[in-house]
Formats: structure tokens, C-alpha cells, sequence
């Protein structure tokens, strides 16, 4: 369509009309949803996940959903009930973005064709397939080294869109001989239709195997006989889809797109579900076709129909109340997160220690915790809690890419003039989660704090776990360690997986190669897990024993106990006071313990937590590193 009004037009395109189309089309619709949503979201979720419901509100109104997940979420899971109910908005997104790209491909392709007195429509395939070459490529290198992101990002699926361009360009040219087209339009379907059943998407897309369901659609196009599908023999695949039933999903396609997934979400938030059955399954199914009826009814269909330059009274009405209510949304959630920012202390400060929070130190019968309390950190702010080094550009991520196997320093923001020693936190975020109790420690003892934080690279291997990058960067720790003129490193000693503790294979050795550079070992016993964040649950209004991890994860006893340490490693446990519940044989583990809440997530220490058991924390490193002290 495109192609055709820049090449009739004499390479112009009618910009305003062309945007305006899309407006009407797709535009009216998602802002209708995307208010709707966000009313009820302020109303079903709890108010710890407002702040994140206002930004992709306005991030799904402005077509950059996608964007704003790779910088939020970096994945995409299985829906749950802590999944965004604008997750699906990724992929209008992308449209989106591809709409604003496209009709300078157009113009491009006249403009090349004219020069060159070539056929403007084969410039085009041309051009289309570069973009499909240049942005598979792109699909698989990211998907190699980062897959979540590859998943979302608008580069990795341009080539999916141009596959389609290429199949528009070809048009009726897009057949197959008569003898074979019945069985090739069942195959395609069969392959559509059993793609989800088969594939990991989340895994496998926008890879190679997108095109399961890309061949399919082109099979069942190809299928189509030259008059349409609905003059095609019985029987056949494309008489079937060309039928009223399959007809009418297809004009309702987009508003069905648009509201089945938060219907979806919600329905699991208020049923407090982490799947649906056969049963809410078709509850959600019926009323997303009964809200997509009346979207494509009352907004979709009168407005796709207006003639050409029509501003009657019906078109402003419509817009009122689709696109007005979107521009709401953009002001109510810019003034909400505006104010949030302005209110919120800092999250990655530690709160003064005070009677009033004495956190872990009241499972060492130091401290008792007053009733009716406000526990620290706020649970507004709590979401966005983070050590502070991870601001400072010194955290190596946990991606693929080239460079992420550097060792990356993060050094003291307040080293004493002459250290009596010098201690390293190091081996990924449940290492890094302890930087505050460490810090406070060394403050006492003048010593000097490092970190090297590597995420989701605790030393060791996980079984059937392939992290290359993860692997060189251990190695190039210890070659760094040598030099580094270290007196401990400090790392965690077994890990949990909301099923079991243990220690990960090789890494005994790992703690041997540190040992060997003339460094002490000291390992922490790690600490459980939990699906969900803390903070919502809190939030709901649940009591601190339901919103803890299990302590089912938990072994009876401490694995580093049973193992045999290399020379020069030591262990230390605060499991009972990070879990105090174990002592009682509770099922879960507090997620508040003395006025301080203890998880930022689901597995993250706070700040504050992990700083009020630096005491502890200093009595057990003095029994087991006692040179270390004065």
C-alpha cells in the first residue's frame, strides 16, 4: 500500500494521512485498553507495583513497551501472578516502531527505482531483504549471548516483518500448482497451530525456528486458490479459514490481542493463582471476545469506516474516549512518578541503627523489637532497593556479549588512610548483598572493602548450567586475585533453589585456586529463595511468617560442615539469624525480624537487614579469620 501511493504520488507519501489511518486503527483501541488497565491495576495490585504500572502504562501508549521491559525485566516468562498485564504490549511495540521505519523504505524504494529505471516493487524486496538478512543475523547473535533481550528487541525482529513484506510484495505471484495446494494449507496450519504446543518461544525465538510458524503462513497463503479462499474447494484448509467463524476472529484479532492478557493477569492477582484451569480459561476466553465485540463495535469499526477526511462528531466522540483517556493516563502517571521520585529516599542507603529497627540482632538476644512499628526500608521503596555499588558501572553483568569476562572492580568510597587489611566481596549478587554488614565491619577494624561482582555468578558451576563467560570470568578473578594484594575474600559457600541447599559443583576447587594466591577464604552459608517479591506481599497486608522463602530448602544441616574445606577456607552461618523461624521449626522464614524487612525481592538481602548483623557478623569472622583482627 505503501509502495503503491509513493509510486503514483511521484515518491511522496501523505504523512497525516497515512499516521492518521493508524490512529484510527490501532492507536484508539490500545489507549482505550491501556486505561482501563491501568485503573484496575491501581486497584488489584498492590500499591509496591503502582510506580512500575504507571511507567508501562505510558511506555505501552508510546510504543516502547519493549524497551522498557529489557530495562525492567530483561525476560519474558510464563504469566504469573507478578507478570505485567502490559507485558503483550512488547509486540505492538515493535509494530509500532516499524510503522514509523517503513514508509521511508517505500520512499527509498521509489526514489532507487526511478534512478535506476527499475521496477519500484522489486527495489523494494530488495531492500526488505536486507533488512530480513541484516536483523536475522542480529537475531542470532543476540540471542547467543543475551536470549531475553533478543526476545524483545526491535532489531532481533525486523526480519519477522520483512518475511511478511516480502510476502505482500509477492502478492497473487504467491501460489502453488493446484494438485499440491489442499495438503500444503493443512500443513500450514498444522504448523501454526502446534507451534506453541512444541516450541519454547521464550527460548527459540525470534531464532531460526520463528520460521515454524512464518512457513506455515506462508503455506496457507500460498494455498489460496486465485480467486480467494472462499471459493476454494470444500475440505480445504483456506475454505475453512475463509468461513464466517474464522472471519469474524480475524476482525476482532486486535481487540482480542489487546485484552485477553490483562484479563488474564488479573484474574490470576485476585484469585491469588499461579495457572488457570480449563474452567477460568474459558471464563477469560468468553470475556475477552466479549470486550474485543465491543471495542471493534463501539471504536474499531466506526472509526476504520469514516470516509476520508471525515471530522464529524462521531470521530470526535470516539476519540474522547479512546486516545483522550490514553493522554490521561501519559499526565496522571508522569505527575505519580514524579512525585514518587521526589519523596523517595535514597535505596540504596542504610538507615541509622536505632532501638526501634534493631533487625537481626534480636535473634542474638541483644535487642528486643518494639510492637506497632513501621518496619525499614519503606515497602514503596523497597522494590528498588540495591547495594550502592551497583549504580557506580563496576558490576559485570551476566550476559554473553564479548568483555563481560573482565574482572571489574568496585572500589572502597571511603578507604582509611593506612588499611590493616584488605577484604574482597566477591561471587555474584548473594555475595553482594552482604557489602553493607561487610563495610560496617571494616569500619571498626580499618579495613578497606572491595567488590567484584559478577551477576548470577557465584564461583562454581551449576550442573547442566552452560555460562561460559561466567567460567572465564572465574578464572581471570583468581589471575587478578594474584596481584591484587588481598587479605580475604568473602563469598557465599552453598546456594539454595527454593528446593535444596548444596554446593555447586567445582566450586571446592575454585576455593582452592583462591586460596593458592596467598588470600583467605571466608564462605557464608547462602541464604533461601522465594517466587515473588517480598514487598507485594507485604503489601496485601500478610503477616511476616507467610511472606518469608520456605524453610523447606533449607538442609538439616549445613552442607559446609560436611565438606572438606581446602587450607586456608573458612565458613561462617547466620542462616538462623537471617531465618530466625528455623529455631521453631517454622515452615517459612520471617520476612520482617526486628522491624527490618529482610528481602528486597524474593532472595536479596536489604541494606539495612544485612548491616544490622555486622555485629554478628564481626564475632563469627573473628573466631574464624582471628589474624584479621586487632
Amino acid at each position: 500500500m505503501l509502495l503503491r501511493e509513493a509510486a503514483e504520488r511521484g515518491g511522496r507519501i501523505d504523512a497525516g494521512r497515512y499516521f492518521g489511518r493508524l490512529a484510527r486503527r490501532i492507536l484508539a483501541p490500545a489507549a482505550l485498553v491501556v486505561a482501563a488497565t491501568t485503573a484496575l491495576g491501581l486497584l488489584a495490585l498492590p500499591f509496591t507495583r503502582h510506580a512500575q504500572l504507571w511507567a508501562e502504562a505510558r511506555a505501552s501508549l508510546l510504543y516502547y513497551e519493549n524497551l522498557e521491559l529489557i530495562s525492567s525485566q530483561l525476560a519474558y516468562g510464563a504469566a504469573g501472578p507478578e507478570t505485567s498485564p502490559f507485558q503483550h504490549f512488547w509486540s505492538l511495540s515493535v509494530q509500532g516502531q516499524f510503522y514509523l521505519v517503513w514508509p521511508l523504505v517505500a520512499l527509498l524504494a521509489v526514489g532507487i527505482a526511478r534512478r535506476l529505471r527499475r521496477s519500484a516493487a522489486a527495489v523494494m524486496a530488495v531492500l526488505t531483504g536486507l533488512i530480513l538478512a541484516g536483523s536475522f543475523a542480529y537475531a542470532l547473535y543476540l540471542g547467543s549471548v543475551h536470549q531475553p533481550e533478543a526476545y524483545l528487541a526491535t532489531g532481533t525482529r525486523l526480519w519477522q516483518l520483512a518475511f511478511g513484506g516480502l510476502l505482500a510484495l509477492l502478492g497473487t505471484r504467491l501460489t502453488l500448482p493446484r494438485p499440491v495446494r489442499g495438503a500444503a494449507g493443512w500443513l500450514g496450519v498444522l504448523l501454526v497451530v502446534s507451534c506453541g504446543l512444541v516450541l519454547d518461544g521464550a527460548q527459540l525465538f525470534p531464532g531460526p525456528w520463528s520460521l515454524w510458524p512464518l512457513a506455515g503462513l506462508a503455506l496457507v497463503l500460498a494455498a489460496g486458490g486465485p480467486e480467494g479462499g472462499a471459493a476454494d474447494a470444500p475440505g480445504t484448509a483456506t475454505r475453512l479459514l475463509s468461513g464466517r467463524v474464522f472471519s469474524w476472529v480475524g476482525d476482532h484479532s486486535y481487540a482480542l490481542y489487546l485484552w485477553h492478557w490483562p484479563l488474564l493477569i488479573f484474574a490470576m492477582e485476585l484469585l491469588d493463582r499461579e495457572s488457570v484451569g480449563l474452567g477460568l480459561a474459558a471464563v477469560i476466553l468468553s470475556a475477552s471476545f466479549l470486550l474485543a465485540w465491543l471495542t471493534h463495535r463501539l471504536v474499531e469499526g466506526p472509526l476504520t469506516r469514516l470516509p476520508r477526511g471525515a471530522s464529524s462528531r462521531r470521530l470526535r466522540r470516539l476519540n474522547r474516549t479512546s486516545i483522550a483517556a490514553g493522554l490521561l493516563v501519559l499526565l496522571a502517571g508522569g505527575g505519580a512518578a514524579t512525585a514518587a521520585i521526589g519523596s523517595r529516599p535514597d535505596p540504596s542507603a542504610v538507615a541509622e541503627a536505632s532501638p526501634l529497627h534493631p533487625g537481626a540482632m534480636v535473634t542474638a538476644g541483644a535487642a528486643a523489637a518494639p510492637a506497632d512499628v513501621d518496619p525499614v526500608p519503606a515497602l514503596d521503596v523497597l522494590p528498588s532497593v540495591r547495594p550502592d555499588y551497583y549504580a557506580w558501572g563496576c558490576k559485570q553483568s551476566a550476559h554473553q556479549t564479548p568483555g563481560t569476562e573482565e574482572v571489574l572492580v568496585c572500589d572502597d568510597p571511603n578507604p582509611p588512610e593506612e588499611p590493616r587489611a584488605r577484604v574482597v566481596v566477591a561471587g555474584g549478587s548473594h555475595a553482594g548483598h552482604w557489602v553493607s554488614a561487610v563495610r560496617q565491619v571494616a569500619d571498626r577494624q580499618d579495613w578497606e572493602v572491595l567488590v567484584v561482582d559478577r551477576s548470577s555468578c557465584p564461583f562454581g558451576r551449576l550442573e547442566g548450567e552452560d555460562d561460559p563467560k561466567c567460567q572465564e570470568w572465574q578464572d581471570n578473578f583468581v589471575e587478578w586475585l594474584r596481584t591484587a594484594d588481598a587479605d580475604l575474600v568473602i563469598t557465599p559457600g552453598t546456594r539454595m533453589d527454593t528446593k535444596r541447599e548444596f554446593i555447586m559443583d567445582e566450586a571446592p576447587e575454585r576455593w582452592r585456586q583462591i586460596s593458592e594466591t596467598g588470600t583467605d577464604v571466608l564462605l557464608l552459608r547462602g541464604t533461601p529463595r522465594r517466587f515473588g517479591h517480598v514487598s507485594d506481599c507485604l503489601a496485601e497486608g500478610r503477616a511476616s511468617a507467610e511472606c518469608g522463602p520456605s524453610t523447606a530448602q533449607i538442609a538439616e544441616q549445613n552442607p559446609l560442615e560436611l565438606a572438606d574445606l581446602p587450607e586456608g577456607v573458612h565458613a561462617v552461618d547466620l542462616l538462623e539469624n537471617v531465618c530466625p523461624a528455623l529455631r521453631e521449626g517454622g515452615e517459612k522464614c520471617d520476612a520482617v525480624v526486628g522491624n527490618v524487612v529482610v528481602w528486597h525481592d524474593g532472595h536479596h538481602l536489604t541494606n539495612d537487614f544485612a548491616a544490622s548483623a555486622s555485629p554478628i557478623l564481626e564475632e563469627k569472622m573473628r573466631e574464624a579469620v582471628p589474624a584479621l583482627f586487632r
